[in-house]
């Protein structure tokens, strides 16, 4: 059975998890937080990052390799697509998000609320205003201009990309940050389309839960 390592509130483990849920696939999972991975963790990523999964004899990390390997493997669920133009776009749209959206969004995200938890220093109340005032509106006025007025970057069926895209957005949301819908109507709608797909809504219901526990521990 297919194994995943990494905690679910990380959004490039959330990208995984939601792909691998897209396409009904079973897989069981090892809670791994980012800056806490055991000592062995090397063997499986070697640059120690979250997330990493086996399948059988297939070791991988990195959440674009293994959700593309993902599509590779088990195609009957389609979460790329097949035109060479709409999968160029998609490569690009997912590594925007994994490079320049996690650079804002997630962020935002660590400034707020990781650092303070895990670290337990203040947050710089200058950078979290930075964040949501200039460096995300940037990003949020191009992605206006991307996506879909109806359903999902190529068609009716949530892809990786949709996922990519939204979920760096989910963590900024957890550290107060609240996308616009009179600014940006398109994306706004076109999130809330995504987070409102049940296998999202299972997912963040499963986030709260576990925020929740740590949040108490």
């Amino acid at each position: 059975m297919l194994h995943v390592y990494g905690v679910s509130p990380s959004p490039y483990v959330r990208k995984v998890l939601t792909c691998l849920d897209l396409k009904g696939l079973p897989y069981e999972q090892t809670m791994i937080m980012p800056m806490a991975t055991p000592d062995d963790y090397d063997q499986i990523s070697p640059l120690r990052k979250i997330p990493a999964i086996t399948d059988g004899d297939v070791t991988l990390c990195d959440s674009s390799v293994i959700c593309e390997y993902l599509q590779d493997t088990y195609p009957d669920t389609a979460t790329m697509p097949s035109n060479p133009a709409d999968k160029a776009r998609a490569r690009w749209l997912e590594e925007y998000a994994d490079s320049k959206l996690s650079e804002v969004a997630s962020g935002l995200y660590f400034e707020a609320v990781l650092k303070p938890f895990m670290l337990k220093p203040e947050s710089d109340a200058d950078k979290v205003q930075a964040f949501k005032q200039e460096k995300l509106p940037e990003q949020l006025d191009y992605l206006e201009t991307q996506v879909p007025e109806q359903d999902f970057l190529f068609g009716e069926q949530p892809m990786t990309a949709d996922i990519a895209l939204i979920t760096h957005f989910i963590n900024a949301g957890y550290a107060g940050f609240e996308i616009d819908a009179a600014r940006w109507p398109h994306f706004s709608a076109y999130m809330q389309r995504i987070t409102t797909l049940p296998v999202m809504e299972k997912r963040l219901a499963h986030e709260a839960e576990l925020l929740a526990q740590l949040a108490a521990a």
